[in-house]
C-alpha cells in the first residue's frame, strides 16, 4: 500500500508540473460497475451526475457475498482532479466520500461511510478502465468498467 501511495504521490508532482493545456472535461452521465475485492467479494455500480466543475454526486448500490453478505444502498461524491493536475484525456484522477446504508440479515442494519480514489484509462468515448482504492467501514479495492454517454 506504501508503493502505491508513493506512485500516486509520485504521478502527482509529474502531472502537477508539466506545462500541459486542460480542456473542461464533463464527468457526469457516466455509469460505473465494480466487481471489489476484501473481506467480501462485491459487484458495486453507480451512476454519477456532474454538480459543479470537476464535481459529481452519485446513487449507488452494492451487493457483498461470502460469511458475511450484506446489500449496501447509498451516495457518493467525487472530485475530479484532472484540471489541478493539467490532465487531458484519455486519463482521469478522483478521490471522494461514500455514505449509505448496509442491510446484513444476520446482524440488521448498519451505516457505512467510506473514502476512496480511484483512475480510470478511456480507451474510447464511451468505455473505459476503472481503478478504485478505499477505505472506511466497508471499503475495499476493485476493478471495473465506466461507460459514458
Amino acid at each position: 500500500m506504501k508503493k502505491l501511495w508513493a506512485f500516486l504521490l509520485f504521478a502527482s508532482l509529474f502531472l502537477g508540473l508539466s506545462n500541459s493545456s486542460v480542456a473542461q472535461e464533463n464527468y457526469g452521465n457516466a455509469l460505473n460497475g465494480f466487481v471489489k475485492f476484501g473481506e467480501n467479494f462485491a459487484v458495486s455500480g453507480h451512476y454519477e451526475f456532474q454538480v459543479a466543475n470537476n464535481i459529481t454526486v452519485s446513487p449507488a448500490a452494492t451487493i457483498a457475498f461470502g460469511d458475511d453478505s450484506w446489500i449496501g444502498l447509498g451516495g457518493r461524491a467525487d472530485y475530479y482532479f484532472d484540471s489541478l493536475f493539467k490532465l487531458n484525456e484519455p486519463w482521469d484522477i478522483w478521490g471522494g466520500v461514500d455514505a449509505g446504508f448496509l442491510v446484513n440479515y444476520d446482524s440488521g442494519d448498519d451505516f457505512s461511510v467510506n473514502i476512496h480514489a480511484g483512475v480510470e484509462y478511456k480507451f474510447s468515448e464511451m468505455w473505459g478502465i476503472i481503478a478504485e482504492f478505499g477505505g472506511g467501514t466497508n471499503s475495499s479495492g476493485g476493478i471495473g468498467v465506466g461507460i459514458h454517454f
